[in-house]
């Protein structure tokens, strides 16, 4: 049985164990994403769903400020304080569920990330995150655009007033309406959305990585999965791998634990095999 509430003008959708559930598994969608787009989590018969049901999880969906195409004008900010406020719904709504993970698609990741760093209050009822497919926006657009044209692009906005709209023909926008702020924070090194690109973790910037803020991790279990045929991580296998372990091993110096799991599917899970979804699901609540 599924439930609904509100939270400010987003609704939220509770399934899996929907009375006196013992956890809740909160789902952060990633860029043009929202609650329905992710096939093992989007509906009440998907593998999470089942799963949380066998263990008296509720599962929490729900759509984000910044949801599919209004990510261009929102920030990580926005993504947040929609965090915040839905855990204290399902807290002051589901009173027995003691343990609260949060599992983020894509930049949902970086949502995540961002809320922990934020240090809000919520983030100390969250004992376990799920990191799926947190992948590096810049290193995707250099490879699909090219540096140079990245560079011109990012210099162009750095011009710009934050708030104003990016010419619909920059690369990296893909005809989404974005603002100068919002196309700073994922092209730009180092940007608010910049949490897991290949040079943050490889020496070649010291002391880039966001990771060692996240102060407030201490008592987290992170757990990485990791798609090592991601369509949208333009490096080698074994590339894909040493990165992985390096992202881990960051983590793991922050948290209370940090483990990774490598499924050979793509960037959202949607060609996983069904062998994989077993093992997937066992690692998302271990």
């Amino acid at each position: 049985m599924g439930g609904e509430g509100a939270v400010g003008a987003r609704a939220v959708t509770i399934s899996g164990a929907t009375t006196a559930p013992v956890g809740a598994l909160i789902v952060i969608p990633g860029l043009t994403d929202g609650p329905e787009s992710l096939a093992y989590g989007a509906s009440e018969g998907s593998a999470l769903s089942r799963a949380c049901e066998e263990r008296r999880w509720a599962l929490v969906r729900f759509e984000l400020s910044s949801s599919y195409d209004r990510y261009g004008t929102c920030t990580l900010d926005d993504d947040a304080r929609d965090i915040d406020a839905v855990i204290a719904h399902v807290m002051s709504t589901r009173p027995s569920a003691r343990e609260i993970a949060l599992l983020g698609h894509s930049t949902g990741c970086q949502s995540i990330c961002h809320f922990i760093a934020r240090g809000y209050e919520t983030s100390k009822a969250v004992k376990r995150v799920v990191l799926q497919a947190g992948v590096s926006d810049r290193d995707w657009y250099e490879k699909d655009a090219g540096r140079e044209a990245m560079a011109q692009a990012i210099e162009r906005a750095e011009a710009m007033a934050p708030d104003e709209l990016m010419p619909k023909e920059t690369p990296g926008t893909y005809g989404v309406a974005t603002t100068a702020r919002r196309f700073l924070s994922l092209a730009k090194p180092g940007g608010d959305d910049d949490w897991f690109s290949l040079d943050l973790f490889d020496g070649t910037r010291e002391d880039a990585s966001k990771i060692p803020r996240l102060t407030g991790c201490a008592h987290v279990d992170v757990r990485l999965v990791v798609s090592t045929l991601d369509e949208y991580v333009p490096y080698d296998a074994s590339t894909v791998l040493a990165h992985a372990e390096r992202v881990r091993t960051s983590f793991e110096r922050v948290s209370k634990s940090a483990r990774a799991h490598f499924i050979a599917a793509n960037h959202d899970l949607s060609d996983m095999r069904e062998e994989d979804v077993p093992g997937f699901v066992e690692f998302v609540f271990t």
